[in-house]
């Protein structure tokens, strides 16, 4: 995490072996995994109460590599009452857009579990 407040959230890291889907790209279907993580990320900087994803949409631009440093930031983009948007883009070092990410993350209602 390397920067994480109500102005948005930024997480740098990289994929390995253990999440290739093909030919050394990262499995299509961890990105989503990373979104939702990145979301609920997001929502918390932001200071909003525990929230569920009720959406989330990835949009695929390149290919994601292994092995090599990425960069993912998020923030929240407009909130309704319950209901918080928001979005996060995947980037490698060279600030190349590989994905990104909306979702919409929904409060908890009292003794909702």
């Amino acid at each position: 995490m390397t920067r994480y407040g109500t102005d948005g959230v930024e997480m740098r890291g990289s994929f390995s072996r253990f999440h290739v889907g093909g030919n050394s790209a990262v499995h299509g279907g961890v990105l989503p995994l990373l979104f939702d993580h990145m979301f609920g990320m997001i929502s918390h900087a932001a200071g909003r109460p525990i929230s569920r994803t009720a959406f989330l949409h990835v949009d695929y631009r390149r290919i994601t590599p292994i092995d090599v440093p990425l960069i993912v930031r998020g923030r929240v983009t407009n909130t309704e009452g319950r209901k918080a948007f928001v979005c996060a883009e995947l980037f490698d070092s060279d600030e190349t857009l590989l994905a990104e990410g909306n979702g919409l993350m929904v409060r908890l209602l009292p003794g909702q579990p």
